[in-house]
């Protein structure tokens, strides 16, 4: 069996709507043959290019049309891929926690690598680079809190705030976010230690 055929019939094994990226074909040759593979099959429309070097089968859904896969799970995929770390946007963790009632524009996330927009379908996506230590908490629940309290900004975050995300997590998680001071801005963190010396442990 040819290359073109292995990569192929790999190709035709994967679950409908479930993106990948092309550097996840690798071990099935060269990267020349995956990328004629990939663009063949694009343009046959057997495959879908949702953002740049990852793809997709279609999945059809009847009165529907094509199910998309969600904007975190492409995400995930660009980040196996090039080695980035993301973060979903503070705008959106303050809207789920109910410390506000507006809602995102636009689908953003924090990365590490450069900004720009994926899209996905008829989605933009905003990739936003941040420094680093933005990102020291990414994919930790502690992480998403301090990134909704960032976006309410200093003047929005009081001890108030603070006892209502205690009311919305797990004791345990709770806990752990009061142990990350350290990653978070110090307005913040001043915010936690004012809240832990009046209210203290329930």
């Amino acid at each position: 069996m040819t290359e073109s055929k292995k990569i192929v019939q790999h190709l035709q094994s994967m679950p409908l709507g479930k993106p990948f990226s092309a550097k996840a074909l690798s071990h099935l040759g060269s990267t020349e043959n995956i990328r004629q593979v990939l663009a063949r099959l694009v343009k046959k429309e057997e495959l879908h290019r949702v953002a740049r070097g990852v793809f997709i089968r279609p999945k059809i859904v009847a009165g529907i049309g094509e199910a998309l896969p969600s904007s975190w799970e492409v995400v995930e995929v660009i980040a196996q891929s090039t080695g980035e770390t993301f973060s979903i946007h503070g705008a959106e963790v303050a809207r789920q926690l109910q410390l506000t009632t507006q809602v995102p524009m636009q689908t953003i996330y924090y990365t590490s690598g450069t900004s720009r927009i994926l899209k996905i379908g008829s989605r933009c996506v905003q990739l936003k680079h941040v420094s680093p230590r933005k990102l020291k908490l990414a994919g930790t629940l502690a992480g998403t809190v301090v990134a909704a309290l960032s976006y309410l900004g200093r003047g929005q975050v009081t001890s108030d705030t603070i006892e209502t995300i205690k009311n919305r997590l797990p004791e345990h998680e709770f806990a752990t976010l009061m142990q990350k001071t350290e990653y978070m801005p110090n307005w913040m963190a001043h915010c936690f230690h004012r809240y832990q010396a009046n209210k203290g442990p329930r």
